[in-house]
């Protein structure tokens, strides 16, 4: 695996866990693994290296609709089969599309694997893909379109990523658009997985009580491969998203609050700096004792959600912060936003904060990482995206790193008013654009 720069003082990395195992099957799939002693279960999902990135502007929605699609049956599981047998084990089973991957993960007991693992190897291989099933899963696709429409807290969050990354796939909504889920036909729809899901575009990752030759064996049996020689692998990815002017994008409803997202453009997930953003966020809007949340709601009482967020991809992201708030409140809630943002860009945080908020980052890490689902979670992206593995401790070690000066200069990138861009869901639009003037300057 690559390896990339630390934070500032960062250790060298001394390679992963030795319970992390990677091959490369002559099929072309690549499968990783880690043991976990103390498990007795295992976390295991096939990754595939295409999302809504990867679709072009009259193809937006198809890799979400696909993945819906995955669970409407294969060639050997129908799909009443595949939830009776799943609910049978006791397992769990899920699939998400993001911009960047498409996975579908179960976690079942060890003694299981042997049967469920076929089962997620042809949803993602060989799916059935049948018009009639299709017809049913686009009226599903579209009452979700829908759903997150009529729900503000939600659809803020749609609206924002095409403010920041105008006209570039990073913006789109991974869900796609209406008029694309409705016109796609199960031709259009069958060609799409034969040149997207490729071996040489899948990962198999586990972790509990696995064991790798045994997954390899399973992974080298259960996801077909060769599929569709004659379409050739469709690769278009647009890259990087270019520079552009930050944005403003809010939609009006007759809503008891106003739904606020303001963010810049943020770091792409192999950025060596993520390892300070993970302690700038805990400390600006994080947790109950963060800066924003004890501005904005403990001490004005302005907002009950107040929050900073990230979403990292190929090529950069986005960093920012959420918060609702009663229109008679929205002004002076920006306002104390701005001076956050405008304290943590210029003065270096003191040595007791910066020691509570690596603790406390520490802390979730290694928390998190007691779940095979997370462990899994992290090898599968790592892998599928060229990224180190690194084992917990050695993500503890950067983010013990991290200085104080690291924050300010981060910060000062990250939430520059001219950088930033907004989007927000209320009664009045010229309401919004006249209250988020401190912070966004469009």
């Amino acid at each position: 695996m690559p390896a990339d720069a630390g934070a500032h003082g960062a250790p060298a990395d001394a390679g992963p866990s030795p319970d992390v195992r990677t091959t490369r099957l002559p099929s072309g799939v690549t499968v990783v693994s880690e043991a976990v002693g103390s498990a007795l279960s295992v976390a295991a999902g096939v990754w595939v290296g295409t999302g809504s990135r990867h679709e072009r502007d009259a193809e937006a929605g198809r890799a979400h609709l696909l993945e819906h699609m995955l669970f409407r049956g294969t060639e050997h599981y129908a799909s009443t089969e595949i939830d009776q047998r799943f609910d049978a084990l006791g397992g769990d089973l899920n699939a998400a599309t993001s911009h960047n991957e498409t996975a579908v993960v179960a976690r079942v007991l060890a003694d299981d694997l042997p049967d469920a693992f076929p089962m997620l190897g042809e949803m993602v291989g060989v799916p059935r893909l049948r018009d009639e099933d299709l017809e049913l899963e686009r009226r599903i696709v579209l009452e979700e379109i829908a759903m997150i429409d009529d729900a503000p807290e939600e659809l803020v969050f749609e609206l924002l990523p095409q403010a920041v990354f105008d006209g570039h796939a990073l913006g789109r909504p991974v869900i796609g658009t209406p008029d694309v889920v409705a016109g796609t036909s199960g031709d259009t729809l069958r060609e799409f997985h034969a040149s997207h899901y490729r071996p040489d575009r899948i990962v198999v990752a586990a972790a509990g009580a696995v064991d790798h030759d045994r997954l390899c064996a399973l992974a080298e049996t259960a996801v077909p491969h060769g599929l569709a020689d004659t379409i050739a692998a469709d690769d278009h990815d647009p890259g990087a998203a270019p520079d552009c002017a930050p944005g403003v994008i809010f939609r009006e409803r007759e809503t008891e609050q106003v739904q606020v997202a303001i963010a810049g453009r943020g770091l792409a997930m192999d950025d060596p700096r993520r390892f300070a953003l993970r302690v700038l966020d805990t400390i600006l809007g994080g947790t109950p004792s963060s800066r924003l949340f004890q501005a904005v709601r403990e001490d004005r009482g302005l907002a009950y959600s107040v929050t900073t967020f990230d979403d990292q991809h190929h090529g950069g992201g986005l960093a920012g912060l959420y918060l609702g708030t009663r229109p008679e409140n929205l002004t002076e809630a920006v306002a104390v936003v701005a001076e956050e943002l405008d304290r943590i860009c210029r003065e270096p945080v003191g040595d007791d904060e910066l020691q509570r908020a690596k603790q406390n980052a520490r802390a979730r890490l290694l928390l998190g990482m007691e779940s095979t689902h997370a462990r899994m979670h992290v090898l599968g992206r790592a892998v599928l995206h060229g990224l180190p593995l690194r084992s917990p401790e050695q993500i503890a070690a950067r983010i013990d790193a991290v200085t104080a000066e690291d924050l300010r200069s981060l910060a000062a990138d990250l939430y520059a008013p001219s950088g930033l861009s907004a989007a927000g869901v209320g009664p009045s639009e010229d309401a919004f654009r006249a209250a988020i003037t401190p912070l966004v300057r469009v």
